[in-house]
């Protein structure tokens, strides 16, 4: 016996060829009609040979009618092939006309819209035509005020080049006036300033003067007061001298005295320091303006 699930795959072996289901239900409703006809006659079976021509015969006969149903098919496809080719050179032959309507049609548009594209044109050459008229016209018009105005202009300007000339001329003679009077007060002006800056000047070499001989006196009032406040160190050499940086506070009094040019002997230049300490207060100058808050001193003891 079969199994269960041999036989559920034979039928989907089946299902997947319909031909070979058909020859395998002829082949066993064949063999149940010789089996059934020899039962009933009590005869012997058909032998062999003969059973196998007899399902030859249906398979032959089934496989004919395959073919004359494909032929059918085939028939029936052909004449539907022509029936659409039929339809389709109708559907081609309708949208030609479709198309040549179209055509027609879209001509008679562009006619018209030719027509009218004309007619429009025409009407805004006749429209530009006369804003070129209406603009010459104006523009003559615009010219014939403008020289009408030019000579007006022209007279006015006439008639003011000559005021102002005359006005310019009066300017002139009183500026003339005015700039011969200041002259003469600038020359006046001159002559007192160059007087004065004489004046001053003759002051000022009879101030020079003078302070340069107080200058003079209050160096000497410092080397003297410097001198008597001086230690001569050992070994002290005729003609030595040195330069001492001196800076003073309001009174005279000595801040400091550092030498900034040395003699060649160390023990003569801290003798100069020293001494000038020792002379502070220094003398105060003749003349406020001699007073000077740092100054270089020549210290020179012989000298």
């Amino acid at each position: 016996m079969v199994a269960r699930g041999d036989r559920g795959d034979m039928f989907k072996e089946f299902l997947k060829n319909p031909r070979a289901l058909v020859y395998a239900v002829l082949v066993h409703v064949t063999l149940l009609l010789i089996l059934v006809m020899s039962l009933k006659w009590n005869t012997k079976p058909a032998p062999l040979q003969g059973s196998g021509e007899i399902v030859k015969a249906v398979v032959i006969d089934e496989a004919k009618l395959q073919e004359e149903k494909q032929r059918k098919l085939h028939e029936e496809q052909r004449k539907r092939d022509a029936e659409e080719a039929k339809r389709r050179a109708a559907e081609q032959q309708r949208q030609a006309e479709v198309q040549k309507q179209r055509a027609a049609e879209q001509r008679q548009r562009d006619a018209q819209l030719a027509a009218e594209k004309k007619k429009r044109l025409i009407a805004e050459q006749k429209r530009q035509a006369k804003i070129k008229a209406d603009k010459e016209a104006k523009e003559r018009q615009r010219i014939a005020e403008q020289k009408r105005r030019a000579e007006v202009e022209a007279k006015r300007k006439a008639a003011e080049a000559k005021r102002q000339a005359e006005e310019a001329k009066r300017k002139a003679e009183a500026q003339r006036k005015a700039e011969e009077a200041r002259r003469q007060r600038e020359n006046l002006e001159m002559m007192q300033q160059q007087m004065a800056q004489e004046e001053q000047q003759r002051a000022a070499a009879a101030r020079q003067r003078q302070l340069m001989a107080l200058q003079s006196q209050y160096v000497a009032l410092i080397q003297q007061k410097v001198n008597r406040n001086w230690i001569r160190p050992p070994n002290v050499r005729a003609g030595m001298s040195c330069t001492v940086h001196v800076r003073l506070i309001p009174g005279g009094e000595v801040v400091e005295a550092t030498t900034i040019k040395s003699s060649g002997d160390a023990a003569f230049d801290r003798s100069a320091e020293t001494a000038v300490l020792r002379a502070s207060p220094l003398p105060p100058p003749p003349d406020a303006a001699l007073f000077q808050r740092e100054f270089n001193f020549l210290f020179k003891p012989e000298g």
